[in-house]
């Protein structure tokens, strides 16, 4: 998802000069000269510099937001900001908690929530909470391309909590369009 992510970065950001080096690199497939060689490695690597640029720019908003928002709500331990794939894009996550781990496992909850909820005819899915004698998890869906997990003690208020995962969501889904 990652790289599906970058390429919808690229594809926005850029839709002539990919349009462009696309038609370079199958001008490049038959004879091919030196010039077309040259501009077309010059064309993608100026627009790959631009969306690692764009990226890491995203990915450092992406995890202030989540610092700020673990920071700045009580009672919350932690959150982490997935791909559908399960591979983590922003985390503030406890000591101990394998990020990896814990990716999967998001990306992987939501996707059978989802199934669930269609199977038992409940329409799309809200959040995902698992409950446990040390606090919550929860689990909802930031747009299309990503998952949050908010991690929070047991004395949350869950109608505060939610309503501040709410605000997370639309602060952080403008930054992964």
């Amino acid at each position: 998802m990652l790289l599906g992510y970058l390429l919808k970065l690229l594809t926005r950001a850029f839709p002539k000069a990919a349009a462009v080096s696309a038609k370079t690199s199958h001008l490049l497939t038959g004879s091919g000269t030196a010039e077309l060689t040259t501009t077309a490695e010059n064309t993608q690597t100026s627009v790959l510099t631009t969306v690692e640029e764009k990226f890491v720019i995203n990915v450092s908003m992406l995890q202030d937001e989540l610092q700020n928002f673990v920071s700045g709500t009580s009672d919350v331990q932690g959150a982490a900001l997935v791909s559908p794939d399960g591979l983590a894009l922003a985390s503030v996550l406890p000591g101990g908690m394998d990020e990896e781990r814990t990716s999967a496992m998001s990306a992987s909850m939501l996707s059978l929530g989802e199934r669930i909820g269609r199977e038992l005819a409940r329409g799309n899915v809200e959040r995902i909470v698992v409950e446990g004698e040390k606090g919550y998890g929860v689990l909802v869906a930031c747009g299309t391309d990503a998952v949050l997990l908010v991690l929070a003690s047991a004395e949350v208020k869950q109608g505060l909590l939610f309503l501040e995962i709410k605000r997370a969501v639309s602060r952080i889904s403008p930054l992964l369009a």
